[in-house]
């Protein structure tokens, strides 16, 4: 990953916020807190729940960062969808199973600078439940400020209503003396831990 591919990116995005910004502007008038956690540069990663499709246009409207979203790979099958995805920065993976093309891609947008955005259940769901230990393993292994980010009110989305995006402080998590698979599993318990509470701020 080259600067120069994370330039592209970024001018991906400037057509991708002027279309789908409009939308969410109009649309979720989203009430967003703690903005200011998130840097102007350097690596991130934004660990968020998933409540609906609506979660990455808002997500991506409301900060000022370019975004590569890691998602499942059957979506960058769909025609022209997957396209616009992959054009965006998207990156595939596979779930269920070690996936080191992604674990690669994460480290190398990391590495150039860049951000990454996980949703940490890996599929869309209204409970605050099912973190996978993949985040977790980002989160340790790359050793970049995560933030935790809550997503509020997507999944239940009607004419008239708003909704609410909480980004969390920044912080660093690491493997200290225990097992990897331990410090990845309880990292993602205390990633959604963090969401849930970020969670129910936004009432």
């Amino acid at each position: 990953m080259t600067p120069q591919e994370l330039a592209g990116y970024d001018r991906a995005w400037v057509w991708l916020r002027m279309f789908l910004g409009a939308l969410v502007r109009v649309f979720l008038r989203p009430r967003v807190h703690g903005r200011e956690h998130v840097p102007r540069s350097g690596a991130v990663v934004f660990v968020a729940n998933h409540e609906s499709w609506w979660d990455i246009p808002a997500v991506g409207q409301v900060q000022p960062r370019t975004i590569r979203y890691m998602a499942k790979s059957e979506l960058f099958r769909i025609p022209v969808f997957g396209r616009i995805i992959a054009w965006g920065g998207g990156f595939p993976v596979r779930r269920g199973e070690p996936d080191r093309d992604s674990l690669r891609i994460v480290h190398e947008t990391i590495e150039a600078g860049g951000v990454v955005g996980i949703f940490i259940q890996g599929h869309r769901q209204s409970e605050l439940e099912g973190a996978k230990a993949g985040a977790g393993r980002c989160a340790v292994v790359e050793d970049a400020p995560v933030i935790p980010v809550a997503v509020r009110g997507t999944g239940t989305w009607r004419p008239g209503r708003r909704v609410d995006i909480t980004f969390g402080p920044p912080r660093r998590y690491e493997r200290g003396d225990r097992r990897p698979a331990q410090a990845y599993r309880e990292t993602a318990d205390e990633l959604m831990d963090e969401i849930r509470a970020l969670y129910g701020q936004s009432r």
